[in-house]
């Protein structure tokens, strides 16, 4: 399937998509003169659709472009109905452009198209009675223009796609699926409306600017901070863009909001291109001196989330002390950090802490703690864990150990069958410690491997 047949799939109107097909088919038949009149005819066709469903949706500003068509078609087939209509299609392209259908470049591209076509059905436009000869590429080019700068795009204006995207933001189902905010909000909008939205999303993700009381403000701006992800992946040039316009009303802010923008953001690079060297100095200053509780009480979870940027390489490059600040802290601490943040950098420290587990029910949370980081896990890592496991007897007899093995069984399905090697390995040398009639062999262990056919 070429791009031209892959476009003319997402042609927003049905009705549309006819005269597009028929475009097409003109051009794979040769027929080039015919190919760009019938691009043409699918512009307007569009453009007029468009602004009615605009004035039906309760666009009041659409609504006399309506009554000129509904007047129009009125007088039905006649000298002044079709001078009506081409009085209307003379200012098409600028009736699109205020309604944000297209930009100015939009216009410049689709005028082209306009006065070829104008060539291709009237040929005494041309002098000494030459035929004009458009090219194939050329009606090739106008159908590709005219599917990727109008067609294919809803009828949204700029200012109404950003409004939805605010209220898609602010739903109460509300869920942070990146393909779907690339699709409805990126992918299918405009250009100009692409980088409000972004900016939009980059100023909020930011500044934790009051949404109307629609929503907290910190929690409207994790949201934000995900769209934006989402949009780096897309264009992440354009990220950075937005990001770095809020740099100076960002640096202004309180020590408490910066902390939880970089919480929020600290994991993408963008943001630290808007951190210079005395912010890094405060940001240093602020996370050095968060950690106020002893060693063997509860981390704040606020405290624990802003540690787990030592997971960020770009984190760890700017504020250098991060990394051996979470190395240096307490075992419960470590834990607490890592849990609330799994990522594959945790790997180690959390082998770590099942090594360092002193009693039941620090093995335990460090069971858990292994089940949380076992999509991050290499048949390497797993053997290693799992021969620390059985090796600390404050974890392999710890009441909850033989059901998070299993946990564990099952979280590490993507390592395929090689993983039923490493978990035998487990159970004989568990077997070989406690005994085969015991708890604590694992018998559960051993019925999840049975089940899915690993052992016998």
């Amino acid at each position: 399937m070429t791009d031209v047949e892959t476009y003319i799939g997402q042609v927003w109107s049905p009705d549309v998509r006819l005269l597009v097909e028929e475009a097409w088919r003109c051009y794979n038949a040769g027929a080039t003169r015919a190919c760009i009149a019938a691009t043409w005819t699918a512009v307007t066709a569009d453009v007029i659709t468009k602004l009615i469903r605009l004035a039906d949706d309760g666009d009041t500003s659409a609504i006399p472009f309506r009554t000129t068509i509904t007047q129009a078609q009125a007088k039905g087939l006649n000298k002044d109905g079709v001078r009506a209509m081409q009085l209307i299609e003379s200012t098409l392209l600028d009736n699109a452009a205020e309604f944000e259908l297209i930009d100015s470049i939009g216009v410049r591209e689709l005028e082209r198209i306009r006065e070829d076509r104008n060539l291709c059905v009237h040929p005494s436009l041309r002098n000494l009675g030459d035929v004009y000869e458009p090219r194939p590429e050329v009606a090739r080019s106008h159908l590709a223009v005219a599917l990727t700068t109008l067609l294919i795009h809803p009828p949204t204006q700029g200012r109404k796609v950003v409004a939805e995207f605010a209220d898609y933001i602010c739903d109460p189902y509300f869920v942070p699926t990146a393909p779907h905010i690339q699709a409805i909000f990126f992918d299918r909008v405009r250009s100009a409306a692409r980088r409000s939205i972004v900016a939009f999303a980059a100023k909020h993700a930011l500044l934790e600017l009051d949404p109307d009381g629609r929503l907290p403000a910190a929690e409207h701006a994790d949201r934000m901070a995900v769209a934006l992800t989402s949009f780096a992946n897309r264009d992440r040039e354009m990220v950075r863009t937005a990001v770095a316009q809020q740099s100076e009303r960002f640096q202004l802010l309180d020590g408490a909001t910066q902390l939880r923008v970089l919480v929020r953001l600290g994991y993408e690079d963008y943001f630290w291109s808007i951190v210079d060297q005395a912010l890094a100095t405060r940001l240093h200053a602020m996370l050095n001196a968060s950690v106020t509780v002893n060693d063997w009480e509860p981390l704040p979870a606020g405290i624990a989330a802003s540690l787990a940027l030592v997971r960020s390489p770009y984190a760890r490059e700017r504020l250098s002390f991060l990394e051996t600040h979470f190395t240096s802290l307490p075992w419960a601490h470590r834990l607490i950090v890592a849990s609330s943040r799994p990522d594959p950098y945790f790997v180690p420290a959390v082998q770590q802490v099942i090594r360092e587990a002193g009693s039941y029910r620090s093995g335990e949370q460090a069971g858990r703690l292994l089940v949380q980081h076992a999509p991050f896990l290499t048949v390497e890592t797993l053997r290693s864990a799992l021969g620390d496991w059985c090796a600390n007897d404050q974890c392999r007899r710890a009441a909850e150990m033989p059901e998070l093995v299993v946990s564990l069984f099952r979280g590490t399905a993507h390592l395929g069958s090689v993983r039923s090697v490493v978990f035998t390995e487990f159970l004989t040398n568990v077997r070989a410690l406690e005994g085969q009639d015991d708890y604590y062999s694992y018998p559960e262990l051993e019925a999840a491997m049975c089940n899915t056919g690993y052992i016998q």
